[in-house]
């Protein structure tokens, strides 16, 4: 299977034409249609259907879709590593928790760009079972995730931690201590079910006798921007990490909410490929650096 293949495929597949995918790659139309034939006959399925809409994919032409897009990235990251390798600049690649990666690592990240100003710097956002598979196939230089991982091939030390909180609006009528009993009768905004931070929750709770499902739950949000602006305008109170919660504080759109006997700390760390399995000494430079200065840095 050519990888030249895959890639007209994923253009044809996003422009649903493959006469279009032809002219812009400077190929004949008939010269292209022999090579998608050849793909589906290496796959063993058909990939495309023609309709009026034009070209559309066949079910097993959008598992190849999702492929092919995972296949040109991991190749894009391939040329630009070996470029790296050549040139000793780049890109460092970071993968975090989206919590970390929204309201901790920014700051991070600028102190490191100074320090190694000759590479650029990506930070994306991920769930840590994302941020894992990401390090250890070389998609991330650097990840940073809640909670400990023994996951094989995969350095992990502790970066930094937070503490849990329960906030509210302002002027949220409720008690400013309370019991996780009593809470169970005012109305919670968590975020989803793919979050560290909601799992921590969860395992913080049983130990302690609770069961998420006794409290009052309205609805379960994918981002902690959402789960702010709906304590903001009074749905409901939240449990999140300090960090994310700090500028509302400030700002007294927020207040904490002390709640007894609870203290749930928001752990950090950072994993990295070895130094052999990076492969590279300016980015496995870069890593240690950055592992030594995060904590000291964060926003």
């Amino acid at each position: 299977m050519q990888l030249e293949h895959i890639m007209l495929f994923s253009k044809i597949a996003e422009e649903k034409s493959i006469s279009r995918v032809a002219q812009a790659s400077h190929i004949s139309q008939p010269a292209l249609s022999q090579q998608m034939q050849r793909l589906e006959e290496e796959v063993g399925q058909k990939l495309f259907e023609r309709s009026n809409r034009g070209i559309e994919l066949t079910e097993a032409g959008q598992v190849m879709q999702r492929y092919a897009a995972q296949f040109i990235h991991i190749y894009d990251n391939f040329r630009e590593d070996m470029n790296n390798l050549s040139t000793r600049t780049g890109t460092f690649r970071v993968a975090a928790t989206p919590v970390a990666a929204n309201y901790a690592l920014p700051c991070s990240l600028f102190k490191v760009n100074y320090k190694f100003p000759s590479y650029n710097f990506s930070l994306v956002g991920a769930p840590s079972s994302e941020v894992i598979h990401k390090v250890q196939a070389g998609e991330a230089d650097m990840g940073f995730i809640v909670d400990k991982t023994e996951a094989p091939g995969l350095f992990c030390t502790e970066a930094f931690s937070d503490k849990v909180y329960l906030v509210a609006n302002s002027s949220y009528n409720v008690p400013e201590t309370i019991a996780l009993e009593s809470l169970k009768k005012y109305p919670l905004v968590l975020l989803s079910e793919t979050f560290s931070s909601y799992r921590l929750l969860l395992k913080y709770l049983k130990a302690r006798g609770h069961d998420i499902s006794q409290y009052r739950v309205l609805y379960h949000l994918d981002s902690t921007e959402s789960v702010k602006s709906s304590v903001i305008n009074q749905f409901g109170m939240a449990f999140l990490p300090y960090m994310a919660i700090k500028k509302e504080i400030y700002q007294k759109q927020l207040k904490v909410v002390q709640v007894q006997d609870f203290d749930l700390n928001y752990d950090v760390y950072s994993i990295y490929r070895s130094k052999e399995d990076v492969g590279n000494d300016g980015v496995y430079a870069i890593i240690k650096y950055f592992e030594n200065t995060v904590k000291r840095s964060i926003c």
